[in-house]
């Protein structure tokens, strides 16, 4: 870019508020240029000219700035960025809550939400939401915050009726004020059969795949969006960690081979 462009908010698009403007990139006059949310894929992608060319996917009411260390911008995975200097973009206000993590885990049939944050400002509390499809959201329980805090905090939800196959979960962290954001999210896999779990730790791009006990063959076969195979394992069990962070961004396939049945997980790798 020759110089900084700055976006002005469109309203809402599916359901997130949108940027756009418009200026100088790569020597090309007039480039619009926009930030904005694709639900399906729960990402915020930045995009010239309708190209998205980065990419981060915390679940959040507005974009972060690329001064948020917890919440990455990386470039898409096949396609060139234009220039070799570094990403910027930038927000105003203060944020009422830092992150460092947020996870969920299985445990006993109980999904156990662990938080951390480094510091808040005005932090009435966390609303805790579930959803099964990353779109409609419902509020399951309320963590109170710490008000103000300069020091890390740490925070946790035993949710003791969890759903069935696929869920979830983020933080709505509510301000004294009423206004709010949204933290990254976390997924996890109950299956009625109880054989395996999956959870995703955000923070490093690794998954944790919990297999259950059983006298049918496992195989595990990673694959990326192209279908070339990765990773080949025979005879799984117990708990198998599936680092993506050594790979390009992208989206890759995960498949659970258990005798004759087929399971298949898309991994987000942001």
């Amino acid at each position: 870019m020759a110089s900084p462009i700055v976006l002005s908010s469109i309203g809402n698009v599916d359901g997130k508020v949108a940027f756009v403007g418009s200026g100088t990139v790569d020597g090309n006059a007039n480039v619009s240029v926009s930030v904005f949310w694709i639900p399906g894929d729960n990402l915020w992608v930045l995009a010239f000219d309708g190209q998205p060319y980065y990419q981060n996917s915390c679940n959040t009411a507005n974009p972060w700035g690329t001064g948020n260390n917890s919440c990455l911008w990386t470039p898409v995975s096949g396609f060139s960025c234009t220039g070799a200097g570094a990403l910027a973009i930038n927000v105003s206000g203060v944020v009422p809550v830092s992150f460092i993590s947020f996870t969920a885990a299985i445990k006993n049939k109980t999904i156990v939400l662990n938080w951390k944050t480094a510091s808040e400002n005005n932090n009435k509390g966390f609303d805790i939401q579930r959803s099964q499809d990353g779109f409609n959201w419902n509020t399951i329980g309320f963590v109170n915050g710490s008000i103000n805090a300069a020091s890390e905090k740490t925070y946790q939800f035993s949710d003791f009726n969890p759903l069935s196959g696929k869920a979830i979960y983020r933080l709505r962290q509510v301000d004294l004020d009423g206004n709010f954001t949204y933290s990254s999210i976390a997924t996890v896999q109950l299956l009625q059969s109880d054989f395996y779990s999956l959870t995703r730790n955000v923070s490093n791009n690794r998954y944790q795949l919990n297999l259950a006990a059983t006298s049918q063959k496992v195989e595990l076969s990673l694959l990326d969006a192209g279908g070339k195979k990765l990773m080949f394992k025979q005879g799984a069990m117990g708990a198998e960690t599936i680092d993506l962070s050594k790979f390009a961004a992208g989206i890759y396939i995960l498949q659970i081979r258990k005798g004759n049945e087929l399971f298949i997980e898309k991994l987000f790798n942001y």
